[in-house]
């Protein structure tokens, strides 16, 4: 038997969705302008119609149970477009708001494109907050599902849910310590097969760079496989490992770390880097402004 909707009080929904967003009562009810004690009494009107906990209260704030995560990711995506339908002339204010977005990507992201984009974002909006969590397999699930608003990333997987645009190409270099003892100037190809790499683990992915050290007589000797860019950049930095990484984060740490930035010894395609949303907040007004601050910052940088 279905369950009635007219014996459930759907004002009930925006305040589960404040609570599993804020964490806590106290900010849950600021947002939605309610009292604390208001709140409360909603949450336990709603405990009651659904016959669950929802939240159990511990010293880092309120914690979801199974069933309150399971019906946050069925209902976020709706509520948000519900929103957006009822209200279309809504118009997000960047200078009053305290929205929060969480950002999906490498740490590329954080090293190059998150620092513009913070300055460009704190003129406009000084409360508006960023969380940057990292990319993973689960990324097309994570944006589905509401638990992330975007993610940046150069490997897309193809899901009519998501929107993509390529907010940038990316040429690849190679990296080596400016003492190097066989490396000076260039990065032959004989050199480079010769020295020791630095890598990054696979992604089960195919970038260009992989179809290229995939073929016959590419094979590089990987010293050590490290978890982010920034490591790799390290290792170089501080031993006769080389390393292969975008050039706009090479450029930008070079002279930091003392590092050589040398083009690759082939021609290699440039690597598009993309903008991921979930078609949910497609036309959501601040989701918008967000990525459009983003595309502004990138387009405004210098090229390397």
């Amino acid at each position: 038997m279905k369950l009635n909707l007219r014996s459930i009080d759907l004002n009930l929904l925006p305040v589960f969705d404040a609570i599993m967003e804020a964490g806590q009562l106290s900010r849950a009810a600021d947002q939605l302008g309610m009292s604390q004690p208001a709140i409360s009494a909603a949450l336990q009107r709603l405990r009651h119609t659904l016959d669950d906990d929802l939240f159990v209260r511990t010293r880092q704030g309120m914690v979801p149970t199974p069933r309150a995560r399971e019906l946050h990711q069925r209902l976020a995506p709706q509520l948000a477009s519900l929103r957006d339908s009822l209200d279309p002339g809504n118009r997000f204010d960047p200078a009053s708001s305290r929205r929060q977005f969480r950002l999906l990507s490498l740490d590329y992201f954080e090293m190059v494109l998150l620092p513009p984009l913070l300055q460009r974002i704190r003129h406009q909006a000084p409360d508006v907050m960023l969380e940057i969590a990292p990319a993973g397999d689960g990324m097309a699930d994570a944006l589905h599902k509401a638990h992330a608003d975007l993610a940046v990333d150069s490997f897309v997987p193809e899901d009519s849910r998501l929107h993509r645009k390529v907010l940038l190409e990316e040429n690849l270099v190679v990296v080596a310590r400016r003492g190097h003892p066989q490396i000076q100037g260039r990065c032959s190809k004989s050199r480079f097969l010769k020295a020791e790499h630095v890598v990054l683990p696979e992604r089960n992915r195919r970038l260009p760079l992989d179809l290229i050290l995939n073929a016959p007589g590419w094979q590089r000797r990987a010293g050590a496989k490290v978890t982010q860019f920034a490591s790799m950049l390290a290792v170089s930095a501080r031993s006769d490992m080389i390393a292969t990484v975008p050039q706009r984060l090479a450029h930008h740490y070079a002279d930091a770390l003392q590092l050589q930035v040398l083009p690759f010894p082939v021609a290699v395609p440039p690597v598009p880097v993309y903008m991921v949303w979930p078609a949910a907040l497609d036309r959501d007004p601040a989701h918008r402004w967000l990525r459009q601050q983003l595309t502004d910052s990138v387009a405004t940088e210098p090229a390397p």
